[in-house]
């Protein structure tokens, strides 16, 4: 497969503002280095999201022929880590902006032996059913068509692969209160391309139906929230963001005592297994 497919002339209206959104945001934010640190340290951090995802990774790696598709790899900064870990990966990307600097960024790390990148919409994946061992999709299922791509997904791994997602999430009273109109008018979502908030025009969080979609299409093994006080480090003065991880980790200790403050976090980790023997026909799930 050609590492720069083009999809251009498929792509529906949101897919070519998402692409251009990206096209710009690598040329004017270009990724320049990686921390390996969360494959390769013995630290857990499980109140970071990140970290806990890529522990799951970790978790389910057994040789080096296993193959990894990083879903909305974006400029490759978790393509490389999770090569790192050792699995050859494949990431795919609508926006060529972000594989041209991924592919140039494995070459930095000398990981460009494992590590392929394509322009390729979720929506439509030019792979073979039963392609890989392991999906993976840091904060991309809100981008895009979710119950197509689900879809796709399940189609391209293997029966009994993994699935790890780590999504924003619009199921909660706190995200409800912020989607009121009144606060919606105070404090608006515009799109920005700034540094630490970047928002594309189309983008919003899961719904409790697209999160349901995501039982239903898989086996979860197990699902975990985080973000209750750390979604509101943005009120502090910008030199204290970096700082953040001290929210991350008062939540994780809240969460372990109460699982009702749990409940409120609009961050979710999923993992995830593709049944062995895919049913003829997945069961209706009422939402709550």
């Amino acid at each position: 497969m050609d590492q720069t497919t083009e999809q251009q002339g498929e792509l529906t209206d949101r897919q070519k503002r998402e692409a251009a959104y990206y096209d710009q945001y690598s040329t004017t934010h270009e990724l320049q280095k990686v921390d390996f640190a969360p494959a390769t340290s013995d630290q857990l951090r499980p109140w970071s999201p990140y970290w806990s995802l890529i522990r799951e990774v970790r978790n389910v790696y057994q040789h080096s022929g296993q193959k990894l598709l990083e879903f909305g790899c974006g400029m490759g900064a978790t393509s490389v880590v999770l090569a790192k870990v050792g699995f050859h990966v494949t990431g795919i990307d609508i926006s060529e902006g972000n594989c041209r600097v991924a592919r140039k960024l494995a070459a930095q790390c000398d990981l460009q032996d494992r590590c392929e990148f394509h322009v390729m919409p979720g929506e439509n994946l030019a792979f073979d059913d039963n392609s890989f061992d392991v999906v993976t999709g840091v904060d991309i299922l809100h981008h895009v068509d979710v119950p197509v791509v689900l879809d796709q997904l399940s189609r391209v791994l293997k029966p009994g692969g993994v699935a790890i997602f780590k999504e924003p999430l619009g199921d909660t009273i706190l995200e409800r209160i912020r989607e009121s109109k009144l606060l919606l008018k105070i404090a608006p979502r515009d799109s920005s391309q700034d540094d630490h908030v970047h928002i594309t025009e189309d983008e919003r969080k899961l719904t409790l139906e697209e999160i349901n979609l995501i039982r239903d299409t898989f086996e979860v093994q197990s699902e975990r929230r985080f973000s209750v006080l750390q979604r509101f480090y943005r009120l502090l003065p910008r030199k204290m963001w970096n700082m953040v991880w001290k929210l991350q980790r008062a939540d994780y200790e809240i969460m372990k005592r109460c699982k009702t403050y749990e409940r409120l976090g609009d961050i979710g980790l999923f993992v995830c297994r593709k049944p062995m023997a895919q049913e003829t026909a997945k069961p209706t799930r009422m939402a709550a």
